[in-house]
């Protein structure tokens, strides 16, 4: 659910006004309220530089190998500064030594040789040319010419020099190349030196990551909460020559004795209001211990609208269900259920509740192992275990099997979706702008649901659908003057009647297609069953005959089958029911969203 905001309007004296900010902060529950103005120069770079500090903590934080403490004193602020400079010498290294691998192979067919020799020669009359060609174009006839020293052949060239003495001169048609400034030895002295040079800072960057990485962070809390300070101030109003501040925050309406014992202490004069039409409400959901989990595969696409229902506890259990039926393994979801337990004891305290995320999904793919039959790409239905076995005789008896259900169950769970969707809209729509509203939406809450009910009516109790034509007539006209005259009782029935008849092309032509997107359902976990069945067949007819060798390659090849298998299914099945519950129930049931998060002005520990 959406908590309630009551919106405060805060007069301060301003000789109080900064004691005032730090007590507010420490008390931690109030969103400020942000002027539409520019942001200043000092905020704008405040935010360039903690983004800085930030990419830096990120870059040591994957450095990370052994964590530990060390005898050296780290400053937050130090730290950043020797790693931005190492990083910046690092990059001109690195560029001095791809130029010393480029300038090293050019050298390498001339081999190791004096420049100091060359240039004594120079100077006594001798000169050399350094000369290129094709092997093609080499005439041997240019020895005999010239005094010439062929030094190598390489990739199809021929690299030689032509001594000359000094105003002599040679025609030649080959490439001519300038004599290099530095031997080959000079160039790879310099070059392993900047490989030293490079290797290590990155070792120092590694000891940083292990050591000086918690300095860093607490470097950026305090200047988060400097730029958070400053924030407030810069949103602050200034009235009566300057000697009142006006600051206007949301508060949680749970939170709001608290603060009003606050004010009440520190003197300061408040207002408080509802909120109005058109304002923008930070949005602070409160959830359940089993939805709260999924609050987060909310935020990846919208935090729902401040006046709208928080869908988060009603897509959950059908996310969880669906990730379930995309993997399908008992095994798999053993695995999750297990690394997400051992992880939940060890992660840090914010990443607790994905581990238990994790764990539920595991439970769920179990579930679906169970229904579907798999244990580690293994299929049940095809054993003699008593329960599988008579379930697999007895749809084969009703000339169907296993696949065939599952097909069928993904349309179900999807039909069930689209239609809680639907009904969800409705309320959505009566909450927002009233019933009156809705009448549409319930129109075709009433047609497909009706109809079903007709259906099931005939379907259980064996009378003839001919039997009940009158009912299911009574359904169509009802739902149908819903639909086309009524659907929003505050327009008049010719603009309802154009407006609903393009409705249902939309609706007629949409629901079918959201429909058939579910069965992305059956086809995941059936590849990913087969993919389990693939690596094990592998696994069993390339293990070879020699007694201890081949089931260390059986064991080898069994586990990195099912590892890519569950990697690869495991993120589709995170993926498809995030694509099922953005677009087709979401859709479904009218969600809006463009939330914006509550972000109390607060302490950071």
């Amino acid at each position: 659910m959406i908590l309630p905001m009551t919106k405060y309007s805060l007069l301060v004296y301003h000789r109080e006004y900064i004691d005032f900010l730090e007590k507010l902060r420490e008390l931690g529950v109030v969103h400020i309220l942000e002027k539409k103005v520019e942001m200043s120069d000092e905020i704008r770079d405040q935010y360039q530089y903690l983004d800085s500090i930030d990419k830096t903590a990120r870059f040591l934080s994957k450095l990370v190998t052994e964590p530990a403490q060390s005898d050296e004193q780290y400053d937050g602020e130090e730290v950043y500064e020797e790693v931005s400079r190492m990083q910046s010498q690092i990059d001109i290294n690195k560029n001095k030594l791809n130029a010393l691998k480029k300038a090293i192979a050019e050298l390498q067919p001339w081999g190791s040789f004096s420049i100091d020799s060359i240039r004594k020669l120079r100077e006594h009359g001798v000169i050399m040319k350094f000369f290129v060609s094709a092997v093609r174009k080499y005439d041997p006839g240019w020895e005999e010419q010239y005094t010439l020293e062929r030094i190598s052949s390489q990739g199809g060239q021929i690299y030689f020099v032509v001594i000359l003495e000094e105003g002599q001169e040679v025609e030649i048609p080959a490439e001519e190349v300038k004599m290099p400034d530095r031997s080959l030895e000079t160039l790879k002295e310099n070059k392993i030196k900047l490989e030293k040079e490079i290797e290590a800072a990155e070792s120092r960057f590694t000891h940083l990551a292990n050591t000086a990485l918690p300095e860093l962070e607490k470097y950026k809390r305090s200047l988060i909460q400097d730029l958070e300070y400053n924030k407030a101030v810069y949103h602050t109003s200034q009235e009566a020559d300057n000697r009142l501040m006006i600051l206007e925050g949301w508060v949680p309406q749970e939170s709001a004795d608290q603060v009003n014992s606050f004010l009440d202490s520190t003197g300061a004069a408040f207002i408080t209001s509802e909120p109005e039409e058109g304002e923008k409400i930070p949005v602070k959901l409160k959830n359940n211990k089993f939805s709260e989990k999924f609050e987060k595969i909310g935020e990846l696409y919208s935090l729902p609208n401040y006046k709208e229902l928080d869908v988060t506890p009603f897509f959950a259990p059908f996310y969880a269900l669906f990730f379930g039926f995309c993997l399908g393994d008992i095994g798999y979801g053993i695995l999750l259920v297990t690394a997400a337990m051992i992880a939940r004891s060890r992660v840090r305290k914010e990443l607790k509740p994905m581990a238990v995320l994790v764990s539920y999904l595991g439970m769920a793919t179990i579930l679906f192992g169970i229904i579907s039959g798999v244990f580690f790409g293994i299929l049940l239905y095809d054993t003699n275990l008593p329960v599988y076995s008579n379930i697999s005789a007895m749809l084969a008896e009703r000339d169907t099997d296993i696949n065939m259900v599952l097909f069928y169950l993904a349309i179900v769970l999807g039909a069930i979706q689209i239609i809680f969707g639907m009904i969800l809209k409705a309320v959505n729509e009566t909450i927002q702008f009233g019933w009156k509203f809705a009448v549409g939406t319930y129109g075709w809450l009433t047609l497909i649901i009706g109809s079903l009910l007709v259906y099931l009516v005939s379907l259980v109790t064996g009378i003839p659908m001919e039997s009940l034509m009158p009912a299911m007539y009574t359904v169509l006209v009802v739902s149908g003057i819903m639909i086309l005259f009524l659907n929003n009782l505050y327009r008049n029935v010719l603009t309802n009647f154009g407006i609903g008849l393009w409705n249902t092309y939309n609706m007629g032509t949409g629901l079918l297609g959201d429909l058939l997107s579910y069965i992305r359902l059956f086809a995941l976990g059936i590849s990913s069953a087969i993919l389990g069945l693939v690596f094990n067949t592998m696994a069993l007819s390339m293990s070879g005959n020699i007694p201890v060798l081949s089931i260390i390659i059986m064991v080898f090849i069994l586990a990195f089958g099912h590892s890519i298998n569950l990697f690869m299914s495991g993120l589709g099945s995170f993926v498809h029911p995030l694509r099922l519950t953005f677009v087709e129930f979401y859709k479904n049931a009218g969600f809006t969203g463009g939330g914006k998060k509550y972000n109390p002005f607060r302490k950071i520990n």
